[in-house]
């Protein structure tokens, strides 16, 4: 089952999470000049992981071949209601990140109607 990251919206935000086996520190940050919400990840000492991970929507994994710590594991970040994470407003609300654990299948977010039979 994924595990919901508990981010909000409230500015520039830092949460300890375990993610599997690890402990990490998550901070999230919103630019508004470019409309983006990023993520950082590090360990519990602040040791950088994976920094500046845009969380746009679509994409099937934001940290695949980024950290062999997160090899086989996905994060994502899913529309609850078809917007884009774009805006102050939108992490936490109508945009959430979710965290699928190594073993676990992820839906599928899109077809390639060129592939079906």
């Amino acid at each position: 089952m994924p595990q919901l990251i508990p981010f909000t919206n409230d500015g520039c935000r830092t949460i300890d999470i375990a993610l599997g086996e690890n402990m990490f520190r998550l901070r999230t940050t919103y630019l508004p000049y470019t409309h983006t919400w990023i993520m950082d990840i590090m360990d519990q000492e602040e040791n950088p992981i994976i920094m500046g991970i845009a969380l746009n929507t679509g994409v099937d994994n934001l940290v695949k071949g980024k950290a062999k710590i997160f090899q086989n594991q996905t994060i994502r970040c899913i529309s609850l209601d078809g917007t884009e994470n774009n805006t102050p407003n939108s992490l936490g609300e109508s945009c959430v990140v979710l965290y699928y654990p190594e073993g676990e299948e992820p839906p599928q977010l899109w077809k390639d109607k060129m592939l079906e039979d």
